[in-house]
C-alpha cells in the first residue's frame, strides 16, 4: 500500500515539474505567426512548402504539448528541451520514430522503410543543435523528391 502512495506522489510531482517546464518554455518563446514561421523557413514560399512547414510545426507542438504558435522557426531542437517528448532529444530515450509517425499522421501518408532509410534529412536526435527551419527545408527537399 505504501508503494502505491509513493508512486502516486511521484506521478503528481512529475506532472507538476512538466507543467513548470512548459511554463518556462512558453515565457521564453513568444508566439510566432504562421506567416512569419513559414517565411523563416522558405524565401517566397508556395503552397506545398507552406503545408510542409506548418505540418511539421504542428507535429513538434503536438509532441511537446503546446500550441503550435509557440514553436519558432529559428529555434533549435535543443531549445525544445523544456517540453515533454523533446526533453529527451539527443538522449538514448528519444524515439525519432514517434516524431515520424506524427508527421505521417498529419500528412496522411505512410513512409516506407526504404524511404526512411534513404532519407537525406538529419535526425534531430543526432543533431539537436539543428534549427527547426533547417529541418523543415531538408524534409521538404526529400519529401518533394519522393511525393511531388
Amino acid at each position: 500500500m505504501q508503494i502505491h502512495k509513493t508512486q502516486k506522489k511521484n506521478k503528481k510531482y512529475k506532472k507538476i515539474i512538466q507543467l513548470k517546464n512548459i511554463e518556462i518554455y512558453l515565457k521564453n518563446n513568444p508566439p510566432q505567426s504562421d506567416l512569419e514561421f513559414v517565411e523563416s523557413c522558405f524565401n517566397k514560399p508556395f503552397s506545398k512548402q507552406k503545408k510542409i512547414a506548418l505540418t511539421i510545426r504542428c507535429s513538434i507542438a503536438k509532441l511537446g504539448q503546446v500550441d503550435s504558435k509557440f514553436i519558432r522557426a529559428n529555434s533549435s531542437f535543443e531549445n525544445l528541451a523544456w517540453l515533454p517528448y523533446w526533453k529527451n532529444c539527443g538522449d538514448i530515450r528519444f524515439y525519432t520514430e514517434d516524431f515520424v509517425e506524427v508527421i505521417e499522421s498529419e500528412l496522411q501518408i505512410q513512409f516506407t522503410e526504404k524511404q526512411l532509410r534513404n532519407a537525406s534529412v538529419r535526425d534531430p536526435d543526432l543533431h539537436p543543435e539543428m534549427k527547426i527551419n533547417e529541418f523543415i527545408r531538408e524534409f521538404y527537399s526529400w519529401y518533394n523528391l519522393n511525393y511531388f
